[in-house]
């Protein structure tokens, strides 16, 4: 089967039309749908020549639809998870699991990908509540859990980031699990005074290099202490 839509064809059953929307990049986009930006490129090989604008239609991998979840919650598969660790981060027999996800392929979970997990209550199932002190400013808050504010809202709907009340509870989802490929990238960790640049020049590499490695980053990660990013290697 073909997809064609705005003249963009997508070559098989397992990729499908994504309409480009306002303040998407190519790296968002890889992120969201579970590939990085060789995979998006190889997919879309015009995107080489011409940058990414708003209502164009690229090919992105096919995410396998969410199942029902009655009395449970939606969670989103990011890298490295499987059935196994999930049970066992939220003490769930696995076959419960694997009941409430009919049509999941346990052996082949893709990153983006949204599971059902049984009988999780409501509010804040996977992340962390946390009470707004006095004083706090919005970027305090995205800063010290390292989230965007479009993550931020998405965790808790009524948030107004113009308006911070002192006392009130917000949820701060958990933060995605990283790894770096073993053989063909180190680790680094940001320590004071890194950048990106900085980074990138202290490892002879380009900041674009850079941030390939790190799909999941934003240039603004490299300013904040701790995060460990992934250094290619020769």
């Amino acid at each position: 089967m073909i997809y064609r839509q705005n003249q963009q064809l997508c070559p098989n059953i397992y990729t499908m039309p994504y309409e480009v929307r306002p303040g998407d990049t190519l790296n968002s986009i890889a992120i969201r749908f579970g590939t990085n930006l060789v995979g998006l490129i190889e997919l879309n090989p015009t995107l080489r020549l011409r940058s990414l604008t708003v209502g164009m239609t690229i090919c992105v991998p096919r995410v396998p639809e969410r199942p029902t979840c009655i009395n449970g919650a939606y969670y989103t598969i990011r890298e490295g998870e499987s059935f196994y660790n999930i049970a066992q981060r939220y003490s769930i027999p696995l076959n419960l699991l694997l009941e409430a996800n009919p049509a999941a392929n346990p052996y082949d979970l893709k990153v983006g990908q949204e599971i059902c997990i049984p009988n999780v209550p409501a509010g804040c199932p996977f992340g962390t509540v946390v009470t707004i002190r006095e004083g706090t400013r919005l970027s305090d808050i995205l800063i010290s859990y390292n989230l965007s504010l479009d993550e931020l809202r998405e965790a808790n709907q009524e948030f107004n980031p113009n308006i911070i009340v002192p006392g009130a509870e917000l949820c701060i989802p958990p933060e995605a699990v990283t790894r770096c490929v073993e053989g063909t990238t180190t680790e680094y960790v940001i320590q004071a005074g890194d950048s990106l640049s900085t980074v990138a020049i202290a490892n002879n590499i380009t900041p674009s290099e850079l941030l390939i490695a790190n799909p999941h980053l934003r240039p603004a990660n490299f300013l904040i202490i701790g995060t460990t990013v992934c250094i290619p290697t020769a």
